[in-house]
């Protein structure tokens, strides 16, 4: 990442910017700074998405004064390689160091707080909020889904303590996103392994779901038959996340294996219910599908 103004003392003529710009060779990011060209192509549609965002952060932080702005919110997120949902990736999010007023100017959003040493971090040369303070920030404004995506995936980082969790909790005590960050926190679990299952666990709440166990283990006869997502003990009930790319694209030695766990489990007694992507579009339809479950498990415990 390079401002125009370092590219002409690193020896480019104004003539030659531009050939490299019309040329494809080098990308305008925003006004007065590029990057060379990446192809991308071959990254999901996400993985895309978040590559650009790490270069509107770079291109937001070199446009402005050395130590005025920290990279906050879900724009740390992202540095820390931590998941974010449902967030804006063309708009970087940065936290004032210093008195200029707030808001959203030239896709940048800019927010203003008082940061102590413990709050802050720097990653790939860039001063970042730590990520601990960068799940609660987001969490200050965004979406249940959108923090507990993030939040499940940072509370497995060694460096997300509790007594870390419990400082910021105190510092935000009076933020207008406080109850939100609480909730959040108080809900995340770092044993929730994809965003797919961390959706899934806030549509079972929101839904009134009973909260489950999760990657409980099962064995038979037999010995270790694996861990599950989610577990009902209560109703014999196990609620898997079936993720894309879970069983090595589907290939049917892995599909196989999967069949031959599924029944090894129902040979327990328990019932099975597989939970996809798009299932996750239907939150009313998707909890009675596990609802159901639950009356079959019934119907079999009073049957035998």
């Amino acid at each position: 990442m390079f401002s125009r103004d370092q590219a002409m003392n690193a020896g480019y003529s104004p003539e030659q910017i531009r050939e490299r710009l019309a040329a494809g060779r080098w990308e305008r990011l925003r006004r007065g700074q590029y990057t060379e060209h990446v192809e991308l192509d071959a990254l999901p549609p996400w993985e895309r998405a978040v590559h650009h965002h790490r270069r509107l952060i770079h291109a937001a932080v070199n446009s402005m004064r050395a130590g005025s702005a920290v990279v906050s919110h879900y724009s740390a997120l992202v540095l820390h390689g931590i998941p974010v949902w449902d967030v804006d990736l063309t708009e970087v999010q940065l936290t004032r160091t210093t008195t200029e007023r707030c808001g959203r100017k030239a896709g940048v959003r800019h927010h203003q707080a008082e940061l102590t040493p413990a709050d802050v971090t720097e990653i790939e040369d860039v001063a970042v909020t730590s990520a601990a303070r960068a799940v609660v920030e987001t969490a200050s404004t965004a979406s249940l889904e959108t923090a507990v995506v993030s939040a499940d995936a940072a509370f497995r980082r060694p460096d997300v303590t509790s007594a870390e969790l419990r400082r910021l909790l105190a510092v935000t005590e009076c933020w207008p996103g406080g109850p939100s960050i609480r909730f959040a926190v108080a809900f995340a679990n770092p044993l929730a392994e994809s965003v797919g299952e961390s959706l899934l666990r806030v549509l079972m709440h929101n839904e009134g779901l009973p909260q489950p166990v999760l990657q409980a283990v099962f064995h038979d006869d037999q010995g270790l038959i694996g861990r599950v997502d989610f577990y009902f003990p209560e109703y014999d009930t196990i609620v898997e996340f079936d993720g894309m790319i879970k069983y090595g694209a589907g290939s049917t030695e892995s599909l196989i294996r999967e069949k031959l766990r599924e029944d090894r489990l129902r040979e327990l007694g328990l019932q099975i219910v597989r939970i996809k992507w798009e299932d996750l579009q239907h939150p009313a339809r998707t909890a009675m599908r596990i609802r159901k479950a639950f009356a079959r498990a019934r119907r079999t415990t009073i049957a035998s």
